[in-house]
């Protein structure tokens, strides 16, 4: 676990980016990550005292070499760090540091918490109650509907979601958070103002109203595949949990799965079919000791108490009667299914017979047809948003196919398909494609 230096011990508040410059400037040396950054600050007191050394002083520093110590000494004449701040003021980002009050409390416990971290969206309070969801890009069905079913029921269950905004599980786990009205954080491997991938804009924008893109890169820099593993222990960092939905024996969402395993937080994975390749990685998770997850409640069970929502507990408690005693979690309805014997229609209330059907053959025990929902009334529509919503219908329809046919500009369209989907008439789904919701 990090040990956070003394010149942070100080009461915390709230900081503007001009205020905190020394360190935004320290964190942009090629070369200065945040455990050296640490050593330099905890050496010389603070960022500021760093940036004054002489060279030959940062060279005692660990890890600090001749080359990294005249690009520290020589950072004020190389970045132009006021130019950084106005970017963040003009721009609506916040620039925290562990001693600033908003500074997640979580990713102080890690062992190489960012010493910047950059916001769009706000972090609140409540989001230290959180649960990454993390998974493959190349997702099929079964993983989508299950990261989809886990999501909405963790967000009811008061958990924010956390995730890396890539393609596949990252992005229907930040797209469930929010049509279920919940709180999601995206973690980029980037700058937070430049989105990656492109595809996830629209996404992006969604996340930043209800909750926040984080990085620890300059809000401009270009994600490199470099940066993802390091990303990847944020992601894990500001959870209580780590759920693994589709994935192969290698990749980034097995890194994030093993940060989750350093760093001391509950990991879980949903089993897939047995010769499923995306599914591999989660089996071997599952061998290894992570939490076999089929439904919500195998997350709520093996979290403490006052992590969840106490009516969300007790309405498990309702679901599976009471536990019996000395059984160890066992509910009581289970295990009168195997002591109780099994109940016979009581002579004086006969049970009603059901009327035969011609395609049901006797003795079935197919259950009755749910009746279809009747279709969601439209709110207000103008011309452009009825005549996309009639192209749809009920079927999946490219938005390149939906430029084409109305003939308009695609900012035009993609403007409109937005508003769409902020009224709940469409969803966006992957592959850039539209429905109705």
């Amino acid at each position: 676990m990090s040990q956070i230096p003394s010149s942070f011990d100080s009461e915390k508040r709230q900081y503007s980016p001009g205020e905190i410059a020394d360190d935004i400037l320290l964190s942009t040396v090629d070369g200065v990550g945040s455990l050296t950054a640490e050593r330099l600050v905890e050496r010389f007191g603070s960022a500021g005292e760093a940036l004054r050394a002489p060279i030959s002083e940062l060279m005692r520093v660990e890890k600090v070499g001749e080359n990294l110590a005249r690009k520290i000494a020589s950072a004020r004449e190389t970045v132009d760090v006021d130019a950084i701040v106005r970017f963040c003021e003009e721009n609506g980002i916040d620039v925290l540091t562990p001693r600033d009050s908003r500074y997640p409390k979580r990713l102080l416990e890690i062992a190489k918490p960012p010493r910047i971290l950059y916001v769009r969206g706000e972090i609140k309070p409540e989001d230290s109650r959180a649960i990454s969801v993390v998974g493959t890009r190349a997702a099929t069905p079964y993983g989508r509907v299950q990261t989809t079913r886990l999501v909405r029921k963790l967000v009811e269950a008061g958990f924010t979601i956390v995730s890396g905004l890539a393609l596949g599980i990252d992005g229907y786990a930040h797209r469930a958070a929010l049509d279920a009205h919940g709180r999601t954080i995206a973690v980029l491997g980037g700058g937070v103002a430049r989105i990656y991938p492109r595809e996830h804009e629209d996404l992006a924008a969604r996340v930043m109203t209800s909750g926040a893109l984080v990085s620890e890169y300059h809000p401009l820099t270009t994600p490199l595949s470099g940066n993802f593993p390091a990303r990847n222990r944020i992601v894990s960092g500001l959870s209580i949990g780590t759920l693994v939905v589709e994935s192969g024996k290698r990749g980034g969402s097995m890194i994030t799965a093993r940060c989750a395993a350093e760093q001391n937080r509950e990991l879980y994975a949903v089993p897939g079919p047995v010769d499923s390749l995306v599914s591999q990685g989660c089996h071997e998770l599952i061998r290894d000791g992570a939490i076999l997850v089929e439904s919500v409640e195998d997350i709520l069970y093996s979290l403490p108490s006052y992590e969840i929502k106490p009516i969300i507990l007790d309405e498990l408690k309702r679901e599976d009667d009471q536990f019996a005693e000395g059984t160890v979690g066992i509910s009581e309805r289970s295990v009168a299914s195997i002591t109780r014997p099994p109940k016979t229609p009581s002579k004086s209330k006969p049970k009603p017979k059901r009327a035969e059907k011609e395609s049901e053959p006797e003795g079935s025990l197919l259950p009755e047809p749910s009746p279809l929902p009747e279709p969601k009334p439209l709110p207000p529509l103008n011309d452009l948003e009825r005549r996309i919503v009639e192209l749809v219908g009920d079927k999946v329809v490219s938005i390149d196919e939906i430029i084409r046919v109305v003939n308009l500009p695609a900012s035009s369209v993609l403007g409109t398909i937005t508003a769409l989907e902020i009224k709940q008439v469409l969803k966006r789904l992957e592959g850039a494609s539209v429905a109705r919701k």
